[in-house]
């Protein structure tokens, strides 16, 4: 009666030891995001003393015939299997990452210009944000661009905390966001309340800091062409659009200059409402015969 007893017992431990080390191997995998040595121990030592409880089990017959049995077996499938699916999801979520951008307008997904120059980095970069707190909507967005490369990485930093880091960067005031690549460091923008982290400005200083060789854009001028600065009709917001892509812009007068000089990657000429003099049409040509472009 002893042994009944003593055997009961036993299968009653291994049934209930069993089920707990294999929660608690899921547990911990989704708790820590980490499917380790314990984990995974933890599940295959549940399982196998799961296994040697149902084969003990199956020597008595009777035992699988009764509806208890029959309802506890389904009920512990039942719960073993949502925590595998939980876990599997989870497993696949750490090493397979993908998030998709339901908003009308796309405000969480980055332009194509900016993947691929973050895809295309061969070196770590890493942008600081020198602030106390951290904006959610700022952060979704580097964290998006992190997620296109490891090479790029962010940090938020308390000024007052990390003084000596602060100082190193020439910090002035909370919000400013740096960014850096070897020994090289380029502010990028001050965020704060009303005006929050671009992405326009984030991808422009990471061009110039990944590539500083700046493009020359020369817009001819002498024949009525729009002008560069902010008067009407003037061309002051196209300049800055180029000068936030790292390209140079300089205005050229051919009655003053014998030619297109041989650094200028584009020559422009805007709207003119006068033609071209010989000469300077030869010095057009000459100048797409080198290779040229011409807009």
């Amino acid at each position: 009666m002893k042994s009944i007893t003593k055997h009961k017992t036993w299968n009653y431990l291994l049934f209930w030891l069993g089920q707990s080390l294999v929660v608690a191997g899921l547990i911990t995998g989704l708790v820590t995001d980490q499917w380790g040595v314990i984990p995974l121990a933890l599940i295959i030592s549940g399982i196998l003393i799961i296994g040697f409880w149902l084969v003990g089990k199956s020597r008595t017959s009777s035992w699988w015939r009764r509806r208890s049995t029959q309802a506890s077996t389904n009920a512990v499938v039942a719960t073993i299997a949502v925590l595998a699916i939980l876990g599997l999801i989870n497993f696949l979520a750490t090493r397979y990452y993908f998030r998709a951008d339901l908003t009308e307008t796309q405000l969480f997904t980055l332009a194509p210009e900016s993947k691929q120059l973050v895809r295309n980095l061969q070196q770590p970069v890493k942008v600081w944000v020198f602030d106390v707190a951290q904006n959610s909507q700022d952060r979704e967005l580097l964290d998006n661009y992190r997620q296109q490369n490891p090479q790029f990485q962010f940090e938020y930093v308390d000024p007052q905390t990390r003084f000596a880091l602060a100082e190193k960067f020439g910090v002035k005031d909370y919000g400013e966001v740096y960014l850096e690549s070897g020994n090289k460091r380029q502010l990028v923008q001050k965020v704060n309340v009303s005006d929050r982290l671009s992405e326009v400005k984030l991808t422009n200083s990471l061009q110039q800091i990944v590539n500083p060789t700046s493009a020359k854009v020369y817009f001819l001028q002498g024949h009525g062409e729009r002008p560069l600065d902010a008067t009407e009709g003037g061309m002051s917001q196209a300049i800055e659009a180029l000068g936030n892509k790292n390209y140079t812009t300089t205005p050229l007068n051919l009655t003053e200059k014998s030619g297109v000089p041989s650094d200028a990657n584009v020559l422009v000429i805007a709207d003119p409402k006068r033609g071209l003099l010989d000469t300077e049409v030869a010095a057009v040509r000459n100048y797409l015969n080198r290779g040229g472009n011409l807009l």
